[in-house]
């Protein structure tokens, strides 16, 4: 309940009064009266007072009166009384423009008027407006933490505040969409491009007011109050008042306050939740992503998640990357910023896959998003949906966070819960060959790796390395002896397709070191590098070693 100079002016001596200058600024607040007795009173303003003077201690030293008002104006008093027939006659004309010229409102007392008659009137008014604000301030703090102990949500803290502020209030996530809203009419808006016409309203709890157009109530602008939500040191959310009826006053921002605190409570209890269902979600697929699990059990936990796995599944992999240097370009590696990252890249992927199939189950392992997707009779182009989708997620994180890579693995069919465990093993083996073939976002499926499928079936057995080619064992020890980089060398000419001249570029050597190092190959291997079945049999190798995880290979783009 605010006290304006307007509402002043009908107590006390202030009734016979005369306002003669700064009519404009009568609905100033007033917070304080106080006398000036001295000529530097400005100094000890704070602003929001109603100051009274018989101009008996005026302006300072080589200071006017229009310097004086100006001073008084920028420090935002709320009024100067000015007492007459005391020791001025009548008020300095001077004085008198320059409070039209800075809008500081000047009343006339009559020189009869004690300044206590005004004082005791004036406190009187602001003391019973702080008991009202306060008495009002611990009905409403009740009133919201009673809906947070009985666990209310959303819907409810929302309906309370637009009841006691009387205009529509709505709740957004940080991307700004809808959590909850109170009018269906305001779950969408547009801000508005000149972001200059937002208004800070409090530095404190970070409100302000900005002109924004909701769709469905036309094309005008509507000024609109947001606060922002925070948890964990993140703006996490945004409670907002479309102030469609009427501007909020002072008394609501104490119920907006209260709310968005309620509503904070409500996000962290959210959160708490979440991560145990998260945690629970991410350990039952983890064991039956490993087989660790009987079928039976997993069945049966599966239909607690409301799970159908009696369906055939195709196991996709994003293998997530560099995300240790991503969140060293934002200087934040606090647990709750990895487990912020994680879950905004995976709600990045749910978001992809939900426009094409409802029914998928998802969960993090480390540093990859598992995700399951189900197998219908009439899909015949899953693979390049997925694969489309896949695309999408990269071309997403990509815009979003530049420094992190993302690589997708995908399995073939699992017919029942038993074959799971094998597809998410071929959505693995898809990825490590997305990785030798150094596509920094590969997007593969196991079925399209070809032949290198039987080295992915021997890796499993644990036997590639008797498969290994003499030649390629001759180079290996030739570069540990001679602390040479020739296998590194071959890998490349035989990526390049035997092109020497291609290959010693992208080593950044000269064509005829490039000669001279292919000589020595031949001279190590006793091969000819030119014979096709010669060049297959070291590439077959090359991929052997990457698969049995050997360190010897240096990759050519790294």
């Amino acid at each position: 309940m605010e006290i304006t100079v307007k509402s002043l002016l009908r107590i006390g001596p202030l009734k016979t009064s005369q306002v003669v200058a700064g009519y404009q600024m009568l609905d100033n607040v007033v917070k304080g009266v106080t006398i000036i007795e001295a000529p530097d009173i400005v100094n000890w303003l704070s602003g929001g007072e109603l100051l009274l003077t018989s101009l008996y201690a005026g302006p300072g030293e080589g200071q006017s009166y229009r310097e004086f008002i100006q001073l008084l104006a920028q420090k935002k008093v709320s009024a100067l009384a000015v007492k007459i027939r005391r020791f001025v006659q009548d008020i300095p004309q001077e004085v008198i423009d320059a409070a039209n010229e800075f809008g500081l409102p000047l009343i006339e007392l009559d020189g009869n008027t004690r300044f206590v008659d005004i004082m005791y009137p004036v406190m009187e008014q602001l003391f019973n407006s702080q008991v009202v604000k306060l008495k009002y301030y611990k009905d409403i703090q009740e009133r919201f933490t009673t809906l947070a102990l009985q666990c209310e949500g959303l819907e409810a803290i929302t309906r309370t505040l637009e009841e006691l502020v009387g205009n529509p209030v709505a709740v957004y996530d940080k991307n700004f969409k809808c959590i909850e809203a109170t009018d269906s009419r305001i779950e969408s808006f547009q801000e508005s491009q000149e972001r200059e016409l937002r208004e800070n309203l409090n530095e404190k709890f970070s409100y302000y007011r900005q002109k924004v157009n909701y769709p469905a109530l036309g094309e005008g602008l509507v000024p609109q109050v947001v606060v922002e939500i925070r948890a964990f040191g993140q703006v996490k959310a945004f409670l907002t008042i479309a102030e469609l009826n009427s501007p909020l006053e002072e008394m609501d921002f104490i119920c907006l306050e209260n709310a968005a605190t309620v509503v904070t409570l409500d996000w962290v209890k959210r959160f708490a939740v979440s991560e145990v269902e998260q945690r629970f979600r991410n350990d039952l697929i983890e064991q039956i992503l490993t087989g660790a699990m009987s079928s039976a059990t997993a069945l049966e936990r599966a239909n607690f998640m409301e799970w159908d796995l009696n369906r055939p599944y195709r196991i996709i992999v994003f293998d997530l990357q560099n995300l240790d240097s991503h969140l060293l370009e934002n200087r934040d590696q606090s647990r709750m910023a990895i487990q912020g990252l994680k879950s905004e890249i995976t709600s990045i992927i749910s978001s992809a896959i939900r426009n094409h199939t409802k029914d998928y189950i998802i969960g993090n392992k480390v540093d990859t998003v598992v995700v399951l997707w189900p197998v219908t009779e009439n899909d015949e182009n899953l693979l390049q949906k997925i694969k489309n989708v896949g695309k999408e997620v990269q071309e997403q994180i990509k815009k979003r966070m530049k420094k992190i890579i993302i690589q997708v693995g995908i399995g073939d069919e699992a017919i029942c819960i038993e074959d799971i465990p094998r597809s998410y093993k071929e959505a693995q083996d898809a990825l490590t060959y997305g990785s030798m073939l150094h596509k920094e976002s590969s997007v593969i499926g196991f079925s399209e790796l070809g032949v290198f499928r039987v080295l992915c079936k021997f890796a499993e057995r644990n036997s590639l390395e008797e498969f290994l080619p003499k030649s390629l064992l001759k180079i290996l020890n030739y570069d540990q002896e001679n602390k040479a980089d020739m296998l590194n060398t071959l890998q490349v000419f035989l990526e390049c397709n035997g092109n020497a001249s291609k290959a010693a570029k992208e080593l950044f050597i000269h064509y005829k070191t490039m000669l001279y190092r292919l000589e020595r190959i031949r001279e190590v291997t006793k091969l000819d590098l030119e014979d096709n079945k010669n060049r297959l049999e070291l590439e077959m190798g090359l991929k052997m070693l990457h698969l049995m995880n050997k360190q010897w290979i240096k990759k050519s783009h790294s």
